[in-house]
């Protein structure tokens, strides 16, 4: 595969991912946008094959520090699960 193609599937796969974060209405008025950061990050991190522990505490993490939710604002196991069902498919 080249490499254009690898960057190409990344960004689809990125944009995927963010219209399945924004689904979850976790912020009211925020685009798909607002989570392109979180998105590549768990891409980034699902691509290198970490676990799915990891990858919850991805979501925690960044939901807390980069978005200011807390953590009874969000269900981190229940968003990992779906995270990991969308990247099985």
């Amino acid at each position: 595969m080249y490499k254009v193609d690898i960057v190409n599937d990344f960004n689809g796969k990125k944009a995927e991912l963010s219209k399945l974060i924004k689904s979850w209405n976790l912020i009211n008025m925020s685009s798909k946008d607002d989570f392109e950061n979180l998105s590549e990050k768990i891409l980034t991190n699902l691509s290198a094959g970490q676990t799915e522990l990891k990858i919850k505490r991805i979501i925690e993490s960044e939901l807390c520090v980069t978005y200011g939710l807390f953590k009874t604002d969000f269900d981190a196991e229940k968003l990992t699960d779906e995270i990991m069902t969308w990247w099985d498919e």
